[in-house]
Protein backbone atom coordinates (compact mmCIF):
# COMPACT_ATOMS: atom_id res chain seq x y z
CA UNK A 1 0.00 0.00 0.00
CA UNK A 2 2.91 2.22 1.45
CA UNK A 3 4.47 1.52 -2.79
CA UNK A 4 1.75 2.20 -4.26
CA UNK A 5 0.84 5.53 -2.59
CA UNK A 6 4.64 6.55 -3.39
CA UNK A 7 4.13 5.88 -6.93
CA UNK A 8 0.91 7.44 -7.30
CA UNK A 9 2.90 10.34 -5.17
CA UNK A 10 5.65 10.57 -7.75
CA UNK A 11 3.85 10.37 -10.80
CA UNK A 12 2.15 13.74 -9.55
CA UNK A 13 5.13 15.31 -9.12
CA UNK A 14 5.60 14.25 -12.53
CA UNK A 15 2.47 15.76 -13.80
CA UNK A 16 3.35 18.87 -11.91
CA UNK A 17 6.69 19.38 -13.03
CA UNK A 18 5.63 18.78 -16.48
CA UNK A 19 2.67 21.18 -16.44
CA UNK A 20 5.43 23.93 -15.22
CA UNK A 21 7.80 23.05 -17.94
CA UNK A 22 4.88 23.66 -20.42
CA UNK A 23 3.51 27.22 -18.56
CA UNK A 24 7.23 28.60 -18.73
CA UNK A 25 7.75 27.92 -22.56
CA UNK A 26 4.37 28.83 -23.85
CA UNK A 27 4.75 32.47 -25.20
CA UNK A 28 2.42 35.20 -24.14
CA UNK A 29 1.58 38.84 -25.96
CA UNK A 30 4.43 40.87 -26.44
CA UNK A 31 4.18 44.73 -25.20
CA UNK A 32 4.22 47.96 -27.17
CA UNK A 33 5.72 51.66 -26.35
CA UNK A 34 5.33 54.95 -27.07
CA UNK A 35 7.50 57.86 -25.65
CA UNK A 36 5.38 60.60 -24.00
CA UNK A 37 7.00 64.15 -22.35
CA UNK A 38 7.99 65.20 -19.27
CA UNK A 39 7.26 68.09 -17.04
CA UNK A 40 10.36 67.30 -15.16
CA UNK A 41 13.14 69.33 -16.03
CA UNK A 42 16.44 67.81 -16.73
CA UNK A 43 18.66 66.81 -14.43
CA UNK A 44 15.65 65.39 -12.42
CA UNK A 45 15.90 61.81 -10.47
CA UNK A 46 13.79 59.53 -8.66
CA UNK A 47 10.44 60.14 -9.79
CA UNK A 48 7.27 58.72 -8.46
CA UNK A 49 3.80 58.08 -9.92
CA UNK A 50 0.33 57.84 -8.83
CA UNK A 51 -3.02 58.30 -10.51
CA UNK A 52 -5.91 60.18 -8.90
CA UNK A 53 -9.58 59.24 -9.19
CA UNK A 54 -10.54 61.01 -11.53
CA UNK A 55 -7.95 59.67 -13.86
CA UNK A 56 -5.08 62.42 -13.89
CA UNK A 57 -1.41 61.28 -13.03
CA UNK A 58 0.40 63.21 -10.40
CA UNK A 59 4.03 62.74 -11.11
CA UNK A 60 6.56 64.19 -8.77
CA UNK A 61 10.44 64.23 -8.66
CA UNK A 62 14.08 65.81 -7.01
CA UNK A 63 15.67 67.73 -9.11
CA UNK A 64 19.52 68.89 -7.70
CA UNK A 65 20.14 72.63 -6.40
CA UNK A 66 23.10 74.45 -6.84
CA UNK A 67 25.43 74.48 -3.94
CA UNK A 68 23.81 71.29 -3.06
CA UNK A 69 20.55 70.04 -1.58
CA UNK A 70 17.28 69.10 -3.54
CA UNK A 71 14.18 70.71 -5.01
CA UNK A 72 10.98 68.66 -4.50
CA UNK A 73 8.55 69.18 -7.59
CA UNK A 74 5.37 67.89 -9.05
CA UNK A 75 3.07 68.49 -11.93
CA UNK A 76 -0.54 66.97 -12.84
CA UNK A 77 -1.24 65.36 -16.53
CA UNK A 78 -5.30 66.46 -17.31
CA UNK A 79 -5.41 64.91 -20.42
CA UNK A 80 -2.35 65.12 -22.24
CA UNK A 81 -1.01 68.42 -20.95
CA UNK A 82 0.78 68.58 -17.65
CA UNK A 83 0.15 71.23 -15.69
CA UNK A 84 3.16 73.94 -14.42
CA UNK A 85 5.17 72.57 -11.97
CA UNK A 86 4.63 72.96 -8.44
CA UNK A 87 7.44 73.20 -5.50
CA UNK A 88 6.91 71.17 -2.66
CA UNK A 89 9.84 71.65 -0.93
CA UNK A 90 13.59 72.65 -1.36
CA UNK A 91 16.59 72.92 0.82
CA UNK A 92 20.31 71.56 1.66
CA UNK A 93 18.48 69.45 4.16
CA UNK A 94 16.61 67.59 1.50
CA UNK A 95 17.50 63.65 1.46
CA UNK A 96 18.26 61.87 -1.75
CA UNK A 97 19.10 58.03 -2.31
CA UNK A 98 18.03 56.35 -5.52
CA UNK A 99 16.03 53.40 -4.20
CA UNK A 100 13.85 55.70 -2.08
CA UNK A 101 11.15 57.90 -3.38
CA UNK A 102 9.43 60.48 -1.85
CA UNK A 103 6.10 60.72 -3.29
CA UNK A 104 2.55 62.58 -3.83
CA UNK A 105 -0.88 60.73 -2.50
CA UNK A 106 -4.71 61.74 -3.45
CA UNK A 107 -6.93 61.32 -0.13
CA UNK A 108 -10.29 59.76 -0.76
CA UNK A 109 -11.09 63.35 -0.08
CA UNK A 110 -9.74 64.34 -3.08
CA UNK A 111 -6.64 66.79 -1.18
CA UNK A 112 -3.22 65.62 -1.56
CA UNK A 113 -0.43 64.34 0.80
CA UNK A 114 3.22 65.07 -0.08
CA UNK A 115 6.00 62.99 1.89
CA UNK A 116 9.28 63.28 1.56
CA UNK A 117 12.62 62.75 4.00
CA UNK A 118 15.33 65.18 5.65
CA UNK A 119 18.72 64.74 7.12
CA UNK A 120 18.79 64.00 10.32
CA UNK A 121 22.19 63.95 11.94
CA UNK A 122 21.49 64.51 15.31
CA UNK A 123 21.78 61.36 16.61
CA UNK A 124 25.15 60.29 15.21
CA UNK A 125 23.73 58.10 12.14
CA UNK A 126 24.89 59.17 9.15
CA UNK A 127 22.21 57.75 7.59
CA UNK A 128 19.52 58.96 9.69
CA UNK A 129 16.88 61.17 7.54
CA UNK A 130 13.62 62.36 9.45
CA UNK A 131 10.26 62.05 7.26
CA UNK A 132 8.11 65.01 6.74
CA UNK A 133 4.71 65.35 5.56
CA UNK A 134 2.31 68.50 3.92
CA UNK A 135 -1.09 68.32 2.33
CA UNK A 136 -2.58 70.56 -0.23
CA UNK A 137 -6.51 71.55 -0.38
CA UNK A 138 -5.88 72.58 -4.30
CA UNK A 139 -4.41 70.27 -6.60
CA UNK A 140 -0.57 71.08 -5.28
CA UNK A 141 -0.63 74.83 -5.48
CA UNK A 142 -0.09 75.68 -2.53
CA UNK A 143 0.82 73.40 1.11
CA UNK A 144 0.51 72.98 4.54
CA UNK A 145 3.96 73.71 6.89
CA UNK A 146 5.48 70.36 6.45
CA UNK A 147 5.14 68.09 9.89
CA UNK A 148 6.58 64.94 11.20
CA UNK A 149 4.10 61.83 10.88
CA UNK A 150 5.20 60.45 14.76
CA UNK A 151 5.92 62.16 17.90
CA UNK A 152 8.97 61.75 20.49
CA UNK A 153 10.87 59.50 18.50
CA UNK A 154 14.39 59.28 18.82
CA UNK A 155 17.48 60.20 15.59
CA UNK A 156 17.27 57.43 13.28
CA UNK A 157 16.33 56.16 9.97
CA UNK A 158 12.94 56.69 8.44
CA UNK A 159 12.05 56.13 5.07
CA UNK A 160 10.68 54.07 2.39
CA UNK A 161 7.91 54.89 2.82
CA UNK A 162 4.38 53.73 0.97
CA UNK A 163 1.16 55.29 1.12
CA UNK A 164 -2.45 53.91 0.51
CA UNK A 165 -6.10 54.87 1.10
CA UNK A 166 -7.75 53.51 4.79
CA UNK A 167 -11.08 54.45 4.62
CA UNK A 168 -11.55 59.01 4.49
CA UNK A 169 -7.62 58.84 5.47
CA UNK A 170 -4.18 58.08 3.74
CA UNK A 171 -2.27 55.01 5.43
CA UNK A 172 1.91 55.58 5.18
CA UNK A 173 4.31 52.98 6.62
CA UNK A 174 8.01 52.72 6.64
CA UNK A 175 11.10 51.09 8.09
CA UNK A 176 11.08 52.96 11.40
CA UNK A 177 14.48 52.81 13.57
CA UNK A 178 13.18 54.01 16.98
CA UNK A 179 13.93 50.59 18.19
CA UNK A 180 17.79 50.89 16.97
CA UNK A 181 20.73 52.42 19.14
CA UNK A 182 23.73 53.75 17.33
CA UNK A 183 26.95 53.51 19.53
CA UNK A 184 30.77 53.29 19.64
CA UNK A 185 32.24 49.92 18.24
CA UNK A 186 32.36 47.21 20.85
CA UNK A 187 33.08 43.82 21.20
CA UNK A 188 30.37 41.74 20.42
CA UNK A 189 28.49 44.23 18.45
CA UNK A 190 29.00 44.94 14.75
CA UNK A 191 29.51 48.30 13.05
CA UNK A 192 27.89 49.75 16.46
CA UNK A 193 24.01 49.49 15.69
CA UNK A 194 21.98 47.10 17.94
CA UNK A 195 18.40 46.72 17.79
CA UNK A 196 16.15 46.30 15.05
CA UNK A 197 14.74 48.64 12.05
CA UNK A 198 10.62 47.67 12.13
CA UNK A 199 7.63 48.44 9.45
CA UNK A 200 5.38 51.44 11.13
CA UNK A 201 2.17 52.28 10.21
CA UNK A 202 -0.01 55.36 10.49
CA UNK A 203 -3.29 56.68 9.17
CA UNK A 204 -3.29 60.33 8.61
CA UNK A 205 -6.60 62.80 8.03
CA UNK A 206 -6.62 65.53 5.40
CA UNK A 207 -5.29 67.98 7.59
CA UNK A 208 -1.71 65.67 8.63
CA UNK A 209 -3.21 64.42 11.86
CA UNK A 210 -1.82 61.35 12.93
CA UNK A 211 -4.45 58.64 14.33
CA UNK A 212 -3.17 55.15 13.96
CA UNK A 213 0.10 54.15 14.95
CA UNK A 214 1.28 50.62 15.42
CA UNK A 215 4.06 48.15 13.85
CA UNK A 216 3.29 45.68 11.40
CA UNK A 217 6.15 44.28 11.93
CA UNK A 218 8.45 45.22 14.91
CA UNK A 219 11.52 43.35 13.26
CA UNK A 220 12.49 43.97 9.20
CA UNK A 221 15.15 44.12 6.79
CA UNK A 222 17.08 47.35 7.11
CA UNK A 223 16.84 48.94 4.27
CA UNK A 224 14.89 47.57 1.47
CA UNK A 225 11.45 49.67 -0.26
CA UNK A 226 8.15 49.08 0.76
CA UNK A 227 5.13 48.87 -1.66
CA UNK A 228 1.10 48.59 -0.63
CA UNK A 229 -1.91 48.01 -2.71
CA UNK A 230 -5.74 47.95 -1.84
CA UNK A 231 -7.61 44.81 -1.94
CA UNK A 232 -11.29 44.10 -1.78
CA UNK A 233 -10.24 42.85 2.36
CA UNK A 234 -8.29 45.95 2.97
CA UNK A 235 -4.84 47.14 1.86
CA UNK A 236 -1.64 44.91 1.73
CA UNK A 237 2.12 45.83 2.35
CA UNK A 238 4.58 43.96 1.34
CA UNK A 239 8.74 44.35 2.42
CA UNK A 240 11.86 42.46 2.90
CA UNK A 241 11.47 40.81 6.88
CA UNK A 242 14.55 38.83 8.78
CA UNK A 243 13.86 35.72 10.17
CA UNK A 244 15.45 36.00 13.97
CA UNK A 245 15.22 32.86 16.46
CA UNK A 246 12.09 32.53 18.12
CA UNK A 247 11.32 34.85 21.42
CA UNK A 248 14.18 37.48 20.03
CA UNK A 249 13.36 41.21 20.97
CA UNK A 250 14.08 43.95 18.86
CA UNK A 251 16.92 45.51 20.98
CA UNK A 252 18.51 42.50 20.47
CA UNK A 253 18.97 42.27 16.82
CA UNK A 254 22.30 43.53 15.24
CA UNK A 255 21.95 44.10 11.37
CA UNK A 256 25.14 42.32 10.11
CA UNK A 257 23.93 38.85 11.28
CA UNK A 258 23.20 36.70 8.37
CA UNK A 259 19.54 35.69 8.42
CA UNK A 260 16.87 34.80 5.45
CA UNK A 261 15.68 37.76 4.32
CA UNK A 262 12.17 37.03 2.28
CA UNK A 263 9.69 38.89 0.74
CA UNK A 264 6.54 38.81 3.39
CA UNK A 265 2.83 40.35 2.89
CA UNK A 266 0.35 41.59 5.47
CA UNK A 267 -3.30 42.98 5.20
CA UNK A 268 -5.08 45.81 7.21
CA UNK A 269 -7.99 43.76 7.85
CA UNK A 270 -11.23 45.38 10.09
CA UNK A 271 -8.71 47.50 11.39
CA UNK A 272 -5.78 45.13 12.10
CA UNK A 273 -2.82 43.94 10.68
CA UNK A 274 -2.37 40.12 9.57
CA UNK A 275 0.17 38.11 10.87
CA UNK A 276 2.98 38.41 8.17
CA UNK A 277 3.97 35.54 6.04
CA UNK A 278 6.12 34.58 2.82
CA UNK A 279 5.14 34.91 -0.54
CA UNK A 280 7.25 32.57 -1.16
CA UNK A 281 10.44 30.98 0.56
CA UNK A 282 13.20 31.86 -1.13
CA UNK A 283 15.25 31.32 1.59
CA UNK A 284 18.01 33.52 0.68
CA UNK A 285 20.89 33.71 3.93
CA UNK A 286 22.06 37.78 3.67
CA UNK A 287 24.24 39.34 6.12
CA UNK A 288 23.36 43.11 4.81
CA UNK A 289 20.56 44.84 3.38
CA UNK A 290 20.69 44.57 -0.24
CA UNK A 291 18.48 47.80 -1.10
CA UNK A 292 16.04 46.01 -2.83
CA UNK A 293 12.68 45.53 -2.03
CA UNK A 294 9.10 44.47 -3.93
CA UNK A 295 6.37 45.78 -5.67
CA UNK A 296 2.76 45.04 -5.34
CA UNK A 297 -0.37 45.70 -7.13
CA UNK A 298 -3.96 44.07 -6.72
CA UNK A 299 -7.42 44.12 -8.34
CA UNK A 300 -10.40 42.86 -5.96
CA UNK A 301 -9.02 40.34 -4.59
CA UNK A 302 -6.38 39.50 -7.22
CA UNK A 303 -2.56 40.40 -6.01
CA UNK A 304 0.41 40.42 -7.98
CA UNK A 305 4.24 40.85 -5.97
CA UNK A 306 7.13 40.96 -8.22
CA UNK A 307 10.87 40.90 -6.17
CA UNK A 308 14.27 40.61 -6.65
CA UNK A 309 16.46 37.85 -5.02
CA UNK A 310 20.01 36.25 -5.07
CA UNK A 311 19.01 32.91 -3.38
CA UNK A 312 21.79 30.44 -4.43
CA UNK A 313 23.96 33.15 -5.54
CA UNK A 314 21.77 33.73 -8.25
CA UNK A 315 20.16 36.85 -9.40
CA UNK A 316 17.00 36.95 -10.33
CA UNK A 317 13.60 38.81 -10.78
CA UNK A 318 10.49 36.64 -9.70
CA UNK A 319 6.36 37.40 -9.96
CA UNK A 320 3.66 35.83 -7.90
CA UNK A 321 0.39 35.54 -8.42
CA UNK A 322 -2.70 35.55 -5.55
CA UNK A 323 -6.49 35.33 -5.97
CA UNK A 324 -7.07 35.47 -2.24
CA UNK A 325 -6.08 39.23 -1.55
CA UNK A 326 -2.46 38.04 -0.47
CA UNK A 327 -3.46 34.46 1.62
CA UNK A 328 -1.65 32.60 -0.67
CA UNK A 329 0.51 32.66 -3.60
CA UNK A 330 1.05 30.67 -6.55
CA UNK A 331 4.79 29.61 -7.94
CA UNK A 332 6.86 32.35 -8.51
CA UNK A 333 7.72 32.97 -12.26
CA UNK A 334 11.13 34.30 -13.35
CA UNK A 335 11.03 37.07 -15.92
CA UNK A 336 14.38 39.00 -16.24
CA UNK A 337 16.36 37.22 -19.11
CA UNK A 338 19.72 35.97 -17.01
CA UNK A 339 21.14 38.86 -14.22
CA UNK A 340 18.24 40.96 -13.28
CA UNK A 341 19.81 43.95 -10.81
CA UNK A 342 16.18 44.14 -9.07
CA UNK A 343 14.59 47.33 -8.11
CA UNK A 344 11.71 46.38 -9.27
CA UNK A 345 7.60 47.26 -10.25
CA UNK A 346 4.42 45.95 -11.33
CA UNK A 347 0.84 47.18 -12.49
CA UNK A 348 -2.12 45.32 -13.08
CA UNK A 349 -2.94 45.48 -16.97
CA UNK A 350 -6.77 46.53 -17.03
CA UNK A 351 -9.25 44.59 -17.75
CA UNK A 352 -6.93 41.17 -17.95
CA UNK A 353 -5.80 38.63 -15.89
CA UNK A 354 -1.97 39.89 -16.49
CA UNK A 355 0.44 42.13 -15.23
CA UNK A 356 3.08 44.24 -16.59
CA UNK A 357 6.60 43.68 -14.39
CA UNK A 358 9.45 46.50 -14.54
CA UNK A 359 13.22 45.78 -13.18
CA UNK A 360 17.20 46.71 -14.08
CA UNK A 361 19.23 44.29 -15.98
CA UNK A 362 23.13 45.44 -16.80
CA UNK A 363 21.40 49.16 -15.66
CA UNK A 364 18.86 49.28 -18.37
CA UNK A 365 15.11 49.25 -17.87
CA UNK A 366 13.00 46.25 -19.03
CA UNK A 367 9.60 45.58 -19.39
CA UNK A 368 7.36 42.18 -19.55
CA UNK A 369 3.89 41.05 -19.54
CA UNK A 370 3.16 38.22 -17.49
CA UNK A 371 -0.27 36.20 -17.18
CA UNK A 372 -1.41 34.43 -14.15
CA UNK A 373 -1.19 31.51 -15.70
CA UNK A 374 2.85 31.48 -15.92
CA UNK A 375 2.68 32.84 -19.97
CA UNK A 376 5.36 35.59 -20.08
CA UNK A 377 5.67 37.97 -23.71
CA UNK A 378 9.31 38.67 -24.75
CA UNK A 379 11.07 41.13 -22.66
CA UNK A 380 10.67 44.65 -24.12
CA UNK A 381 13.87 47.43 -23.32
CA UNK A 382 12.20 50.77 -22.18
CA UNK A 383 16.02 52.58 -21.93
CA UNK A 384 19.01 53.03 -19.69
CA UNK A 385 18.82 53.30 -16.44
CA UNK A 386 21.79 54.34 -12.87
CA UNK A 387 22.24 50.96 -10.68
CA UNK A 388 20.39 51.17 -7.83
CA UNK A 389 17.50 53.62 -9.13
CA UNK A 390 14.31 52.18 -7.93
CA UNK A 391 11.48 52.07 -10.12
CA UNK A 392 8.32 54.09 -9.41
CA UNK A 393 4.88 52.51 -9.20
CA UNK A 394 3.56 51.99 -12.91
CA UNK A 395 0.41 53.38 -12.56
CA UNK A 396 -2.48 51.62 -15.00
CA UNK A 397 -5.27 53.87 -16.85
CA UNK A 398 -7.76 52.80 -19.08
CA UNK A 399 -5.67 50.13 -21.80
CA UNK A 400 -2.57 51.55 -21.11
CA UNK A 401 -0.11 51.77 -18.21
CA UNK A 402 2.68 54.76 -18.13
CA UNK A 403 5.91 53.82 -16.81
CA UNK A 404 8.31 56.46 -15.67
CA UNK A 405 11.87 55.77 -14.14
CA UNK A 406 15.51 57.93 -14.18
CA UNK A 407 16.90 57.57 -17.35
CA UNK A 408 20.90 57.91 -17.92
CA UNK A 409 22.03 58.73 -20.92
CA UNK A 410 24.17 61.78 -21.64
CA UNK A 411 22.65 63.12 -18.01
CA UNK A 412 20.07 62.30 -16.01
CA UNK A 413 16.16 62.81 -16.55
CA UNK A 414 12.95 61.47 -15.56
CA UNK A 415 11.47 59.64 -18.80
CA UNK A 416 8.16 58.42 -19.13
CA UNK A 417 6.44 55.77 -22.12
CA UNK A 418 3.48 54.73 -22.39
CA UNK A 419 2.98 50.67 -22.44
CA UNK A 420 0.34 48.97 -24.54
CA UNK A 421 -0.14 45.71 -23.57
Amino acid sequence: MRAKCLAMTLLLVAVVVLMAATTKNEPGRALRVEPMDSPAPAGAIVPQATITAKGHIILSWQEPLQGGGYRFGMSTRHGDLWSPVRTIAEGSDLSMFSADLPGVAEMPTGSLLAYWELKDTGGGDKYATGIQIAASQDGGKTWSKPSRPYRDVPSGQHSFISAFPVGQKLGLVWLDARQRSVHPPMEGHMHGETGAIGLRYVSVDTHGKITEDAFVDPITCECCPTSAAVTRRGPVVVYRNRDEAPGTEPAQVESARPTVRDIYISRLENGTWTEPHRVFADNWVIDACPDNGPAVDSRGDNVVVAWWTRSGDQPKVQVAFSSTSGDTFGRPIRVDQHAGEGQVTVAWIPGQGAAVVGWLEEQKVWARRVEANGKAGAPILLGPSPRHARLPRWVSRDHEILAAFTKEDHGLSVQIVRILP
